[in-house]
């Protein structure tokens, strides 16, 4: 158990001098917009260390480790595990490598979790009855810190395994490949003046009512972020359209649509005071009107042919076509071909090992049926 800055200093000298560690996180996320980091567990192969967050100040040693590339960082199911360290230290794992990933690329299902592959390689049942304990009170029981080692314990000499499985089917460099764009997807942050996008049934509001949702979504995250509440603990999305949709004028309005009244009491003028700036706006001023995907006359024609592309290119590369391309993946792709959505990156289906399998067929496919 790592308590100390010295501590933690010396296991972070120590953990440099190897090829490969495991890593993993606990932490409490209930009513926060940002994870409640608990522990972190390490294991270099010979020791397991559990690094108590809550005592420890001077955290570069730690930093350090993960920004060493001579260190292979292995996790499990890591996508908010990186969440957390980019969070906490303002950095990633480097290089990371995600055992989820490397299973999915040896046959094993997508979401394979972490208990089933240590069963499968050991025949051991781990205990998860702790999963959902509080990892933020003290003092940790012997039965937490047990399961916690355990996820270390197994996570190294699997992910060994893994890596052979994978560099013998030809799959390491994809797997490799998926690894990065999974940091890579974890660094994109929303811009504030983008999040009424992501709201549902935002397509479905006139110009004036979406500059009265970019104002409140923008203040809604931003004010989750300084508070770190949970956004829908500042107010609920479904009552965030509704104030868009019917542009109220007044508190009693506001409770006429049915927003809780801790959102009235503590948000209700702010909210008003959003649209009346919103009904101000010159026309000039108001957003585009968002189009919605599956409108497209083109749209289901489109994703059939995309669907079918992928189940012959999964057949013959021998990976699975839930690997290869997900449904928010052909979505992806369809609103930046048809310029429904602002992109900053190329879509995933025409990038990286995806784009070497796709890429070509799939641009030929949208250029010939789809322009």
């Amino acid at each position: 158990m790592i308590t100390t800055n010295e501590a933690l200093a010396e296991l972070c000298q120590t953990a440099r001098q190897f090829p490969a560690l495991a890593l993993d996180t606990e932490f409490v996320r209930t009513r926060t917009y940002y994870p409640r980091l608990g522990l972190i567990q390490l294991y270099d192969g010979e020791q397991i260390a559990l690094i108590d967050p809550l005592p420890i100040t001077e955290w570069a040693p730690f930093r350090d480790l993960l920004l060493d590339e001579g260190v292979i960082k292995f996790l499990h199911a890591g996508s908010e595990d990186l969440e957390v360290f980019l969070h906490e230290y303002g950095v990633l794992p480097t290089p990371m490598i995600d055992t989820q990933i490397l299973a999915a690329f040896t046959g094993r299902p997508m979401s394979c979790g972490f208990a089933t592959l240590v069963e499968s390689f050991t025949g051991i049942a781990l205990d998860k009855s702790e999963s959902r304990t509080d990892w933020i009170a003290r003092p940790l029981t012997e039965k937490q810190c047990q399961y916690a080692a355990a996820d270390v314990f197994y996570l190294l000499p699997i992910a060994h395994k893994l890596m052979a499985e994978a560099g013998a089917a030809g799959k390491l460099d994809a797997a490799l490949d998926e690894c990065g764009l999974l940091c890579r997807r974890r660094q994109v942050v929303v811009a504030p003046e983008e999040a009424y996008r992501d709201i549902t049934n935002a397509w479905q509001l006139r110009p004036r009512q979406l500059a009265a949702l970019r104002l409140m979504a923008a203040w809604r995250l931003d004010m989750a972020r300084e508070k770190d509440m949970a956004v829908n603990f500042v107010v609920r999305e479904e009552n965030l359209w509704k104030v868009a949709r019917f542009m109220p004028g007044s508190l009693g309005e506001l409770d006429h649509l049915g927003l809780a009244g801790q959102e009235i009491r503590f948000h209700g003028r702010a909210l008003v005071g959003m649209v009346a700036q919103a009904n101000a706006f010159d026309d000039s001023e108001l957003p585009e009107p968002i189009v919605n995907l599956i409108d497209n006359p083109a749209y289901k024609a489109a994703f059939k042919a995309l669907k079918s592309l992928v189940a012959a290119a999964a057949e013959q590369h021998g990976v699975s076509q839930e690997l290869l391309a997900s449904r928010r993946q052909i979505n992806q792709l369809l609103s930046w071909y048809w310029k429904i959505k602002p992109q900053e990156r190329r879509p995933e289906l025409i990038d990286g090992w995806r784009g070497q399998l796709l890429g070509n067929d799939i641009m030929a496919l949208l250029q010939a049926e789809y322009a």
